[in-house]
């Protein structure tokens, strides 16, 4: 997925500024696909330059002018297209399991507060999708059921992940504590 794609999808619904795509991000996609404001605005740009969507400035004195964007022709041509295009697997890459492959140089404290560690963020991780705002919410019920429907399928998708990682480091920490060094999932 790339970033031109979520934003081709979010204005498929109604033209919005950067703001407002920062904020529907932030609500529904970060945990999948974050994106910086910086981002965001440099995206936009590139799109426009693509014909994938125009800009409507609208003045609002004294305050700067707002930039609304709109979806063109063309652009939802590209959303649709990449919509139906099978993707391929996304390579992950995760700091902390490099210092864990590499932690029978290290001792056993030291592998477990990286491991704690990670436990804390994938609990808060957890928090965070099951308390979604209730301004969030209250925006959902307004919203086509089927819509609703495949959102909620990606925070349970995040639930889902986030679930298999703490039991994964809560087995890894209680293994190491116990002093044992051998998993029952593989033999080596």
């Amino acid at each position: 997925m790339s970033l031109e794609h979520a934003i081709l999808g979010f204005l498929n619904y109604e033209p919005m500024s950067g703001y407002d795509i920062k904020k529907i991000v932030d609500i529904s996609v970060s945990h999948f696909w974050p994106a910086v404001q910086s981002q965001i605005y440099k995206t936009l740009a590139r799109m426009e330059k693509e014909d994938w969507l125009t800009v409507e400035t609208i003045s609002q004195d004294p305050r700067p002018p707002r930039k609304v964007y709109h979806l063109t022709n063309s652009g939802r041509q590209e959303l649709f297209r990449w919509l139906n295009e099978p993707q391929s697997a996304s390579e992950v890459r995760l700091a902390w399991l490099i210092q864990i492959f590499f932690g029978g140089r290290m001792e056993d404290a030291q592998v477990i507060a990286l491991l704690e560690h990670q436990l804390n963020l994938q609990r808060k991780k957890l928090i965070g999708f099951t308390s979604i705002p209730d301004e969030t919410k209250q925006d959902m019920q307004d919203d086509d059921p089927r819509d609703k429907f495949f959102w909620m399928l990606t925070i349970d998708y995040g639930v889902s992940q986030a679930i298999a990682q703490v039991k994964w480091l809560e087995t890894a920490i209680n293994t190491i504590k116990q002093g044992e060094y051998h998993l029952p999932t593989i033999q080596a």
